[in-house]
């Protein structure tokens, strides 16, 4: 029997497996060191899977299958889903989603699933998969959630680091060769991920300069006089993230503040060291107003 009006369905990269409000069903990503098959964030946690990539182990990443997503959308306690994916041109997750809600509708179900392509990804997918968590679980109905997910996809902003492009080029996404000069210079890019690219805005050496340049982009691009919902994100380097949160709380104005560490499916690609953070505008509601 559903009970509320509105289900949300994700995987681990946007919300831990372990946080999952009531009226969300995480989808747990699957990633292989070895012969050993883990579950992201139950049985190996991020700071064991940093450790391990640092001493050199090389993880292999799975996208969750039509089949997952089908039972997923079947545990929905809600009379309506919508299921949230990074970009279609970053993983096939979209694709399995897509093939799972038909297969629902013709199995008879009569719950409808909406199945969006955030064009985000880690913090940024992870700040939109938060606001329709809280709404689903709050018992709002499936137009609320679906009108609060299109205007986090397009107001969110997202920057990142990374400590070395090695991992990154081990996945295809930067040539080899590239990756190997950055490392050896010891030039940091910082980037924007927005709409599913990839944009550099920056590339520096040094910690205190990588913190600045983090405090110069969210003073000049993000809005100023609004609450923000921030979300700074790191791969096995606390420190650096609380150094880069306290920067950016300097310049912005913050509503909710928040810092995780990427899971380990995500930090597979980028290696350990990476920081960053992303912001969204708080709703009235999601600020305690009347919705």
């Amino acid at each position: 029997m559903s009970t509320r009006p509105c289900g949300l369905v994700v995987d681990s990269g946007a919300v831990p497996a372990d946080r999952a409000e009531p009226g969300v069903e995480v989808i747990p990503l699957r990633i292989a060191i070895g012969a050993q098959m883990y579950r992201d964030g139950i049985d190996i946690t991020a700071d064991s899977f940093y450790e391990r990539l640092g001493a050199g182990e090389t993880p292999i990443t799975s996208t969750p299958s039509p089949g997952e997503y089908l039972e997923a959308f079947r545990r929905t306690d809600a009379e309506r889903v919508v299921c949230l994916t990074i970009p279609a041109k970053l993983s096939a997750m979209y694709e399995s989603a897509t093939l799972a809600a038909r297969l629902l509708a013709e199995s008879g179900d009569p719950r409808r699933v909406d199945v969006v392509d955030t064009g985000n990804a880690a913090a940024g997918f992870g700040l939109i998969a938060r606001a329709a968590a809280e709404l689903c679980a709050a018992g709002a109905p499936a137009a609320e959630v679906l009108d609060r997910v299109e205007a986090a996809c397009s107001d969110v902003r997202m920057y990142g680091t990374l400590r070395t492009l090695r991992h990154l080029a081990r996945s295809g996404r930067v040539p080899s060769i590239a990756a190997g000069v950055s490392d050896l210079i010891g030039v940091r890019p910082i980037f924007e991920l927005r709409h599913g690219e990839a944009h550099r805005e920056a590339l520096v050496r040094g910690d205190r300069r990588v913190v600045r340049t983090f405090q110069r982009l969210a003073s000049e691009n993000l809005p100023s006089g609004v609450p923000l919902w921030l979300l700074v994100f790191h791969s096995g380097a606390a420190g650096a993230a609380e150094a880069l949160r306290r920067a950016v709380h300097e310049v912005v104005m913050v509503g909710r503040s928040e810092t995780t560490s990427l899971t380990p499916v995500v930090g597979a690609y980028t290696g350990p060291g990476m920081t960053g953070f992303a912001a969204l505008p708080l709703s009235a509601r999601e600020l305690g107003g009347v919705p």
